[in-house]
């Protein structure tokens, strides 16, 4: 895998592209990768997808979630791509599932818990290299101790960066011997939580011995994934991100797993990251929320947009308009609101299909949108407008959880709540 920057802006990020070894084939950054669970992308077929785009995907596949999948892979002759029906596709592979949030705890010495449909799995450095091996990835992630956040403790933060050099050393070596992983990338982890000085040390580790083996970087331990990567401190994650971003060089790409906000994302990318995964995508469609969003730097001044749409609400039971009028997905031209109201009430599997659809189109042609303001250099344009949507006041884009339940005695009335004790 090679990195090819087009154009640095200081103030609107940069364009680039990842470059498959094999194929030679180009996936323009920043790159919105599809996250995927046991090795489909949520709630679509391959078939469903290509409704959404006819462009080679970029996969993003979950160690925790594909881990009973490698004994069956070792008699297969290929990629694990291919296995799953995407023979043509980037592939990343991942540790965590980061549309699920993940249990503090559970560390030790010399593993890391992974938790599986199975429960909770030990994994080792061997382990998890012998896995790499089997899976062969285009890119993959090193092993790290990412069990930080913003409450974590000193201590807590210190062990996970010594334990990830630890991780990391053996990675280095195990990738270095290997003859099946010449043709991978490898991605060092930057952990440390919210210290700045703990992410430094991660750094000088990631530079003193992955220097010339490492071909990127990734970023966890600012949240627990799932939900939790849409609550994360901005302000702290950015002050944080900007001295880390400063002491790397500009010539590998940087990568940040979660379910982050579209405001923090920009952010992110005018500070120069570039590969962002689906898991807020999905986190919005498992809670019933239709993305909505507007990132058209050409409507008009005094129109106003919301971040989602409630696909439960009551008022939206003889809505027979689109989710967004000018919408192009398969959702949009199709259905209408009051319909995924009306799955949503008989609990039909229809729905999150729906959403996922059109949640995903909407993020992809948000991340086109990104790529051309950066071209035209006037990314802040864009993110003043996905932060206020034309209005006064920053808009809260942080997704809750849905907690409303329905019977069959509730159907043809409002929604019953679910109590604290029944959470």
């Amino acid at each position: 895998m090679k990195f090819v920057i087009e154009k640095i802006s200081k103030s609107s990020g940069r364009l680039g592209y990842l470059v498959q070894t094999e194929t030679e084939k180009r996936f323009r950054t920043p790159l919105l990768v599809q996250t995927t669970k046991g090795g489909s992308i949520p709630y679509l077929s391959r078939e469903v997808f290509d409704y959404v785009t006819e462009e080679v995907p970029a996969l993003q596949f979950t160690l925790s979630t594909i881990d009973h999948m490698v004994e069956s892979l070792k008699l297969f002759n290929g990629t694990f791509g291919a296995y799953v029906g995407y023979p043509e596709c980037l592939s990343l592979l991942i540790i965590r599932d980061s549309c699920e949030l993940i249990p503090s705890g559970h560390n030790d010495k010399d593993i890391i818990p992974l938790f599986t449909r199975r429960g909770k799995e030990h994994i080792t450095v061997k382990r998890y290299m012998d896995t790499v091996e089997t899976l062969k990835p285009d890119i993959y992630q090193g092993l790290c101790d990412a069990d930080t956040n913003l409450e974590s403790s000193k201590k807590r933060i210190i062990k996970c960066v010594d334990r990830t050099a630890q991780f990391m050393d053996a990675c280095y070596e195990r990738h270095q011997n290997s003859k099946v992983l010449k043709k991978c990338a490898l991605f060092a982890p930057i952990v440390g939580g919210y210290s700045t000085h703990a992410r430094c040390e991660s750094i000088k580790h990631a530079k003193a011995k992955g220097e010339k083996l490492a071909n990127g970087y990734i970023f966890e331990g600012f949240h627990n994934y799932g939900l939790s990567a849409c609550q994360v401190d901005s302000e702290q994650l950015i002050k944080v991100m900007t001295h880390c971003l400063n002491e790397l060089s500009d010539d590998k790409p940087k990568m940040m797993p979660g379910a982050y906000t579209p405001p923090v994302m920009l952010e992110l990318i005018s500070l120069g990251v570039d590969i962002f995964d689906t898991s807020y995508a999905y986190c919005a469609a498992s809670n019933f929320k239709a993305l909505t969003f507007n990132f058209n730097l050409k409507t008009v001044e005094n129109a106003t947009s919301q971040p989602f749409l409630e696909i439960s609400n009551e008022s939206l039971k003889e809505d027979f308009t689109p989710l967004i009028r000018d919408c192009s997905c398969l959702t949009c031209r199709k259905h209408t609101r009051a319909y995924l109201n009306h799955l949503y009430k008989t609990k039909e599997l229809l729905g999150p299909i729906l959403l996922m659809i059109h949640n995903l189109h909407h993020m992809m042609h948000f991340f086109s949108t990104i790529c051309k303001c950066i071209a035209d250099d006037n990314l802040p344009d864009l993110i003043k407008l996905i932060k206020f949507q034309r209005g006064s006041l920053a808009v809260d884009y942080s997704i809750k959880p849905n907690t409303k339940i329905i019977s069959k005695n509730d159907q043809d009335k409002n929604y019953t709540i679910l109590n604290d004790d029944q959470k």
